[in-house]
């Protein structure tokens, strides 16, 4: 088994149990390196719990610099495995510093998707074709492989290779967690059917396609539900004034950002997660449906649609496609069947997905890595 230092830049909630399982159950004698949780991260309601299990380094902003050479040169013998490429820039001074000190190392990276709209998408397609391979292709040359974390779609694996990485050396990964389950699920009392859209209310994260995807079904006679909608963001009053303009207020509720009690008291009677986004690098919410065991209808361009793909525990529709959204949905609304067996299809895959289960594939991806 090849000794390893994972180096994150902080102690991400998607990454940091896989990590832990890893050294506490896989390696011993693995080591983690991450910085302290950033103040966005805070300030969205995630705990700043220190140092999280006994190989965790946890190191100051100030500390990086002097400490992580002395971590490189300590562990010179190691494959040291970067979060990162080219950005954050403490990462790629790290990352310089082992090809200076011809030290082995892999980098686990989401695919550079385009999350930009309208000239903000044309200068970042240009960054992306144009300027991105200049950087990393240098990093690639030295670099064992690249572990892709926003899944296994042909589209982001070949991204790598643009870049540099060589095929052989490219593996699909993700982000995953172990989901809290000390509440238990109770249907609602009244009786309809609960859809939570968690997350931040900006473009990228389509909760229009959404609302105009339940228009549809009210067209249809289908209002046996009740959507939650949690988050703020620049598109909020666009999204109230889409709820109002199509009468879906006695269906759809704006719930605001909730603190992790509310979270979960609303969690408990949760039927379907939707998780319309347009592009994003992977997805923890699924994961975390999965777990819980809630059906999940989620786009294709999320990279943790491969999940469900594999579960069978919801549908995947189309990135963008207000009546495929509609079409999925209706299928799990129209039928309890439907519903009641998504829901124990996910429960039935949950372990698949555990940090266990991740730490166990990411020994594995490590030891096929040649270098």
């Amino acid at each position: 088994m090849r000794k390893v230092v994972f180096w994150w830049n902080i102690p991400c909630a998607g990454m940091i149990n896989v990590l832990k399982s890893y050294c506490e159950f896989v390696d011993n004698t693995a080591v983690v390196v991450t910085g302290s949780l950033s103040n966005s991260r805070k300030s969205m309601g995630w705990d700043d719990k220190g140092k999280l299990f006994s190989s965790h380094i946890l190191l100051g902003d100030d500390e990086w610099e002097y400490r992580g050479r002395e971590i490189l040169r300590r562990y010179k013998d190691r494959l040291h495995v970067f979060n990162g490429i080219t950005h954050p820039q403490r990462m790629r001074r790290m990352i310089s510093y082992a090809i200076e000190g011809n030290i082995r190392f892999c980098n686990m990276s989401e695919a550079y998707s385009n999350l930009s709209f309208g000239w903000r998408r044309l200068v970042k397609s240009l960054y992306i074709g144009c300027y991105l391979p200049c950087m990393v292709r240098p990093i690639a040359r030295q670099s064992c492989g690249v572990l892709c974390l926003s899944g296994g779609s042909q589209e982001n694996l070949k991204q790598f290779e643009r870049l540099g990485f060589s095929k052989k050396s490219i593996f699909p990964f993700g982000y995953y967690t172990d989901e809290d389950m000390s509440f238990i699920y109770k249907q609602a009392k009244d009786g309809k059917v609960h859809i939570l859209c968690p997350g931040l209310l900006e473009k990228y994260k389509g909760v229009d396609i959404l609302i105009k995807a339940l228009h549809i079904l009210q067209g249809q006679g289908i209002d046996n539900y009740v959507c939650h909608i949690t988050g703020k963001g620049s598109q909020e009053s666009f999204l109230k004034s889409l709820v109002i303009k199509f009468q879906l207020g006695n269906n759809v509720i704006f719930e605001g950002v909730l603190d992790s009690k509310h979270y979960n008291e609303l969690l408990s009677f949760i039927d379907i997660l939707v998780a319309p986004g347009r592009v994003e690098p992977w997805g923890i919410r699924i994961n975390e449906a999965i777990q819980r065991g809630n059906a999940v209808v989620v786009s294709d361009g999320l990279g943790a649609a491969e999940l469900i793909k594999v579960s069978k525990g919801g549908a995947v529709f189309k990135s963008g496609d207000v009546k495929s959204l509609a079409f999925k949905l209706k299928d799990l609304l129209v039928s309890r069947d439907n519903l009641n067996k998504a829901k124990q299809n996910n429960m039935n895959y949950k372990s698949n997905i555990s940090c266990l289960q991740e730490a166990k594939v990411l020994s594995e991806i490590i030891g096929k890595l040649q270098c």
